[in-house]
């Protein structure tokens, strides 16, 4: 169950989203104003946000790098709710900050759906650890870089791109977990982006030849997906 914000000023709406979203707890506000208050004092606890665009008081997307700003000692996703279908205010929407943007009226299964996606990339993202260490491989999450361990305790520097960083860093949360592909899109890159399988597969195979000194390696596992396992002749 998660705490949900729902900056929305259509009492129908609010109706809607409490009866397709009843086993998260929702906090209803109808103005900007009044979200940036509960988040600015810290007064409450949010997992996840609902914002929509025409709000009494203003833009919505005018608002949203401040609310965002509230949060940035964690990811907290915050979701566009509109009934602008322009192309315009979506990019506007996205230049700013947004983590997805629905347009009204949603369907209720595909709400559902996004809203469960975005809070599980929250709750990948909310790693208490600033490393992950398996084997000789350290990821440091604050400073974004990828190291592997020599024998003599010298540190080999391993360029990768950001998808390969997370990639990496999802493996590494849980070595040994067989991650399938379309867990893999669903953490790395999103629910609402079209990537295939292949892409997925590319990554990986860039990805292992750059581990290639390593301990560690990315085992395919037939018809399910990648884990991270240690090499066969390594303990």
């Amino acid at each position: 169950m998660a705490r949900i914000l729902c900056v929305e000023d259509s009492q129908e709406f609010q109706i809607y989203l409490s009866s397709i979203l009843k086993e998260h707890t929702l906090t209803f506000v109808s103005s900007g104003y009044e979200a940036l208050r509960l988040t600015e004092n810290g007064r409450d606890h949010f997992d996840l946000v609902l914002l929509d665009v025409s709000l009494p008081d203003g833009n919505g997307i005018k608002i949203l790098p401040r609310l965002k700003s509230t949060f940035s000692s964690r990811f907290v996703p915050i979701m566009i709710l509109s009934s602008d279908n322009d192309i315009i205010t979506k990019v506007a929407a996205f230049g700013v900050g947004a983590d997805d943007y629905i347009c009204k009226p949603p369907d209720s299964s595909e709400l559902r759906a996004r809203i469960e996606a975005k809070l599980r990339t929250a709750q990948f993202l909310s790693v208490e650890k600033s490393t992950l260490e398996y084997s000789d491989i350290i990821l440091d999450l604050d400073k974004m870089t990828v190291q592997i361990l020599s024998k003599d305790d010298r540190r080999e520097n391993v360029d990768l791109t950001p998808y390969e960083f997370k990639i990496l860093r999802l493996l590494l949360s849980r070595p040994g977990q067989v991650y399938g592909r379309e867990v893999i899109i669903d953490r790395v890159w999103g629910i609402d982006k079209f990537i295939t399988s292949r892409t997925v597969d590319a990554h990986v195979s860039h990805l292992r030849k750059k581990l290639i000194h390593s301990h560690v390696q990315i085992e395919t596992v037939l018809s399910a997906g990648y884990k991270l396992a240690l090499k066969d002749n390594k303990t």
